[in-house]
């Protein structure tokens, strides 16, 4: 059931002044700041309660950016609709659907294990392997199998839409899409608002406004990690908070418990190469959106430096 706190977007975003939410706007522009005096940002945006309160940008606030592996988000929702519609289940073997596919997609891996990063060991779910290239583009191909419509319609009818994204997913003549960055076509460009809608559909567990997009159960499922032994930190192609088992992250950094200790353990984010950053914050109704091309090595520091920001505001 939807907060009737929460605004959703129509073809434009309602703004609000963050005091009228319960949040200094001092505090805003200092997180801001902050978060701007990363190097190579392109912008910031502050959603609360489904409104605008706070953003800036070094470019115009139209211009779209390469999101590169923000796309998994993208890929998850589609896995979610196709979920809702019934023609898919995130136990479906992977070889059902796709009886020829690659090797290095174990033979029991299911759906659920390719959003999950854990298709590629034997058993599936004994390892888990980031991936941005055939294993998780297996996903378009069962899309399409499912439902009988090429992936870019598919997206177009039922996620773009619906929710007003102004990007066109590339494909090829053929219709197919990636969600995984590593092949052949262009990687989606998109802008931070573009991005807020999708964190506000996951945000407020499947619905807009009065409409469900997605099982609220699958949402659930999407946030919770599959595998905590293995990393905690990781769902359905969302990085997480969990204070469940292990956290391991793409750099090589791993501990015990949840990945920033002075966060909530239900936030989640989308991460893409190069500084592209969207935190979702549940407890607070909160979405921060980050764009830009900050150094791949300086990512530890930058989420860091974003967090903090964050929860500034709180």
């Amino acid at each position: 059931m939807d907060d009737l706190t929460t605004r959703f977007p129509g073809e434009a975003w309602e703004t609000c002044e963050p005091e009228g939410l319960g949040i200094k706007a001092k505090d805003v522009d200092k997180a801001m700041s902050d978060i701007l005096a990363i190097p190579e940002r392109a912008g910031i945006l502050m959603v609360k309660d489904g409104r605008i309160i706070g953003e800036r940008y070094e470019r115009p606030d139209t211009t779209k950016t390469h999101i590169y592996s923000i796309t998994k988000g993208l890929g998850a929702t589609l896995v979610g609709i196709a979920v809702r519609q019934g023609i898919i289940r995130t136990t479906d073997r992977i070889r059902d659907w796709l009886p020829v596919h690659h090797p290095d997609i174990a033979p029991d891996a299911e759906v659920r294990h390719v959003l999950n990063m854990s298709a590629g060991t034997e058993p599936a779910g004994n390892a888990w392997r980031y991936n941005s290239n055939y294993i998780l583009n297996s996903i378009p191909g069962i899309l399409w199998q499912a439902s009988g419509e090429r992936p870019v319609d598919f997206y177009n009818k039922y996620l773009k839409a619906p929710l007003g994204l102004s990007f066109d997913w590339p494909s090829n003549d053929r219709g197919w899409i990636q969600i995984g960055s590593q092949g052949p076509l262009p990687v989606i460009e998109a802008s931070h608002q573009d991005l807020a809608r999708l964190g506000l559909l996951w945000l407020r567990r499947g619905m807009w406004g009065g409409v469900e997009i997605m099982p609220s159960s699958y949402v659930d499922e999407a946030l919770t990690p599959t595998y905590p032994h293995i990393n905690g930190a990781y769902g359905y192609l969302w990085w997480l908070n969990s204070a469940e088992g292990n956290y391991v992250t793409t750099g090589k950094a791993s501990g015990a418990g949840s990945w920033f200790a002075n966060a909530a353990p239900d936030d989640f984010m989308a991460l893409g190469a190069r500084g592209k950053v969207m935190i979702v914050v549940p407890q607070h109704n909160f979405i921060m959106v980050s764009l830009g091309d900050t150094a791949q090595e300086q990512a530890g520091n930058y989420l860091s430096t974003m967090m903090r920001a964050v929860y500034s505001l709180f």
